[in-house]
């Protein structure tokens, strides 16, 4: 009597003390992150590379972006394949990528193409390209990596049910076998005891 009662009262002070610590936290105002504004005069770079045409030009970029989504995959491939490692041809080949139709690989060369530029831009540039494309075109690759991955496991988990499928098969044959052997032997063992 007096084990459960003092189980119950731990029980209770536990219950308590969580409750304390819930609260204490929910006290705590959230840590916001100022956010940067895309104003008139939006430029990507304060000072552009060498030879960058329509560093201040967002209808340009839109433009571009509308531009690869109405082309199919095979298109932007060529136009890709043209492309050189230049800042704007690497911004260029990012928002090539963008469509939904795109392979992983490429999506993700792009990808890494670009993370590798993003300190040069503006932090209106990096805060835009972020929101508006990367975070969609982040999920997109982590969707269809994890489809890979489970393609793979499915493919694996395939072969071994193809393998004990095997194996159930070879051990019914020589189960059958063995039955045989058995109905064989009991067969000339009535014979001798007739």
């Amino acid at each position: 009597m007096r084990i459960s009662g003092l189980i119950v009262a731990l029980l209770v002070l536990t219950g308590c003390q969580s409750l304390t610590r819930n609260n204490d936290s929910a006290g705590e105002p959230e840590k916001v992150t100022p956010v940067v504004k895309v104003e008139r005069g939006f430029c990507l770079f304060d000072e552009p590379p060498q030879n960058f045409e329509n560093n201040c030009d967002a209808t340009f970029w839109l433009n571009a972006w509308i531009d690869a989504a109405n082309q199919p995959w095979l298109a932007r491939k060529q136009t890709l394949s043209a492309l050189s490692k230049s800042t704007f041809d690497t911004l260029h080949a990012y928002i090539l990528t963008l469509p939904n139709d795109t392979p992983y690989q490429d999506r993700l060369r792009a990808q890494l193409a670009l993370d590798a530029i993003a300190n040069e831009l503006t932090p209106a540039a990096q805060e835009l390209i972020r929101v508006v494309a990367g975070a969609q075109n982040n999920q997109v690759m982590q969707l269809e990596s994890a489809m890979v991955v489970l393609e793979q496991e499915n493919t694996s988990r395939g072969e071994k049910l193809k393998m004990l499928e095997k194996e159930v098969d070879n051990l019914r044959k020589k189960l059958e076998e063995l039955l045989q052997i058995e109905a064989t032997l009991m067969d000339k063992n009535r014979s001798t005891q007739q």
